[in-house]
């Protein structure tokens, strides 16, 4: 093996959506960047449901474009129905969820990456070099030695991965492709501690065996609309979602084929996501539970193949389709891949920090399944800020982390390197205390100027950004008009009372874009939860130095969750800040220093701070 000097600014390892974003970043802030890649082909491939989006994840894709990365710029190319979810529910937790065609989604993104000049080699990357402590570059299975100044880790859940179906087992990963073999040992000289985690999908049948009429049709939201700020919303009604339930024969044939599941024989060592579980683990565990509901959605415009959402499996193939064949509308269907489990490496998270670098080995950054996460969406996001945090290290540039307060991506990665991951990660509305502040819709707002400041924020995007703050702010003056005592802005907090209400009082108000226009009556309407919430971050960071007093057992404190208790008495953090840092909650964090207070009127004391 011959060693060469450096090649590239930034290597990649993987073409899945973290190696994207983070090639795509590396680029377009000037350095030469190569993604190492299994299949050229299969660059940003969805070997799961062909969807993006969803609550927790739309906010993220928003979070994303709004920085300057192309999740939602690929998806608004790409989009065959559109939806909005929970729709009926509090603005904090609706969420766009588009169904699009994987393979405009990919070419999207092949188009991206060459427009960017990221060159693409094929290989397996099979181990790290590192020198003094930072790495240096990889080293292919062919023997070929690549240097770079950084290297992304983005290898998904290919690492010593195999794949499972019923008594089936054979070292692969998915769509076919080889697993990557050598890379996790390289790490593990390192130093770097791995774990194993489990996922797993669906089967996919052929659209001609389908009898759709027996089958629900699921319509897309009626009303323009698009994932990303550079978009002109669109109105999606395509004839391509269905659903239907399970019923108590698809519940009986999974119940007496158990014992042939490696969920439950034993041959699955990994861990899989709690929060999207296979079928048969739903029957057993929820056997209360009559049916399940299913989703029938098209992988391509022009693809025969079907993916049903919510029947992922790793079964034997008979069981599978004796399963299928139980479905209403499904009772012929053909089976065109089978569904299956994954078991890949990852590494254990409490070695990464907060600028997804690897701890101990400079220079080298992780993002995607291998930090233990789940989904298409966390991927893209860690793979942005991994791509612009290489690009800051190279320069010699603070990183850039982003706060709970300020995103989502902020909560994931908080999140995945501040608690243990036992299972693999997926984004909730509910894991953030600040979703409120944090709206898909105003994600532009929050992260654009952070974007711009980077360097990722194109003229065209700052622009029609700085056109909407504008507009923002034009309404927001209108709304203090007083209108029979009061401002309007006070008399929306009224049940009843709509923006449209004063539209013939003031027509300016009828004049500024229907997002913008929507924008501002949510700030009214929810203004005394909103500023209520930003205090609560406020106060966090204020009192961040905050000692926890010695003497104090969290097992005294009301209101605390069981996981909050477990983390203070088992990591005992000084600070309110290193408690945050371990993973308590922000509101566990409040709950904790309104306590403190009580407690030290009490007798004890609560220490001075740093």
């Amino acid at each position: 093996m011959t060693e060469r000097a450096k090649e590239y600014d930034i290597l990649v390892v993987g073409s899945g959506h973290a190696a994207v974003e983070a090639a795509l970043s590396g680029a377009r802030l000037g350095h030469s960047v190569a993604i190492v890649t299994l299949n050229p082909p299969n660059i940003a491939g969805m070997p799961c449901n062909p969807a993006i989006g969803g609550p927790g994840k739309a906010q993220i894709v928003s979070e994303i474009d709004a920085l300057g990365g192309e999740m939602a710029l690929a998806v608004d190319s790409s989009t065959i129905e559109l939806r909005v979810l929970n729709a009926s529910k509090g603005p904090a937790v609706q969420s766009l969820r588009a169904q699009v065609d994987k393979k405009l989604y990919a070419g999207h993104m092949r188009v991206a990456l060459r427009e960017a000049g990221v060159t693409i080699r094929q290989g397996m990357v099979t181990g790290l070099r590192v020198k003094s402590g930072a790495v240096c570059g990889v080293v292919l299975d062919s023997g070929e030695y690549v240097g770079a100044l950084r290297v992304v880790l983005c290898p998904g859940v290919y690492l010593e991965s195999r794949i499972i179906i019923g008594d089936v087992v054979r070292e692969s990963g998915p769509l076919g492709e080889p697993a990557a073999k050598g890379l996790s040992e390289s790490l593990r000289r390192l130093g770097i501690s791995m774990g194993r985690f489990k996922t797993g999908t669906s089967p996919r049948i052929a659209a001609d065996s389908i009898r759709w009429d027996e089958l629900k049709r699921e319509t897309g939201a009626l009303t323009p609309l698009a994932f990303s700020f550079l978009s002109e919303p669109r109105v999606y009604n395509n004839d391509v979602c269905y659903s239907t339930y399970t019923n108590e024969l698809t519940h009986k044939i999974i119940c007496d084929n158990l014992h042939r599941s490696p969920l439950f024989d034993g041959t699955i060592e990994g861990t899989g996501p709690r929060y999207c579980p296979s079928i048969e683990d739903k029957v057993y565990r929820f056997p209360e539970r009559e049916r399940h509901q299913i989703f029938l959605e098209m992988e391509a415009k022009d693809s025969e193949e079907v993916y049903i959402l919510g029947l992922s499996t790793s079964l034997p193939v008979d069981v599978q389709l004796e399963m299928v064949h139980s479905l209403p509308g499904l009772r012929e269907a053909r089976i065109v891949k089978p569904g299956y489990a994954i078991e890949y490496d990852r590494i254990l998270p409490n070695q990464i920090k907060p600028s997804l670098e690897v701890v101990g080995v400079d220079g080298l950054f992780s993002a995607g399944q291998i930090n233990g996460t789940s989904g298409y969406e966390e991927a893209a996001a860690q793979g942005l800020m991994a791509g612009i945090n290489a690009v800051l290290s190279l320069e010699g540039r603070t990183p850039v982390v982003l706060e709970r307060s300020q995103a989502y991506i902020g909560v994931l990665i908080d999140d995945i390197v501040g608690n243990v991951i036992d299972e693999p990660y997926r984004m909730l509305t509910s894991r953030c205390e600040y979703r409120l502040l944090l709206r898909q819709q105003n994600a532009d707002q929050r992260l654009t100027p952070i974007g711009r400041r980077i360097g990722l924020v194109s003229d065209k995007r700052w622009r029609v950004f700085e056109e909407k703050k504008a507009m923002l702010e034009k309404g927001r003056e209108l709304l203090r008009v007083k209108v029979g005592g009061s401002e309007v802005r006070d008399r929306l907090r009224t049940p009843n009372t709509s923006l449209a209400d004063f539209f013939e009082l003031l027509p300016e108000l009828a004049d500024l874009p229907e997002e913008v226009r929507a924008e501002i009556e949510l700030e009214a309407k929810y203004s005394g939860f909103i500023e209520r919430q930003e205090r609560e971050a406020l106060r966090l960071r204020r009192y961040a130095g905050k000692r926890i007093p010695p003497g104090l057992s969290a097992s005294q404190v009301p209101g605390l969750s069981r996981e909050a208790r477990d983390k203070l008495e088992k990591y005992a953090p000084p600070t309110i800040g290193r408690a945050l840092e371990t993973g308590v909650s922000p509101q566990d964090a409040l709950i904790l220093l309104a306590y403190m207070k009580n407690w030290g009127a009490k007798g004890g004391s609560e220490g001075d701070g740093e």
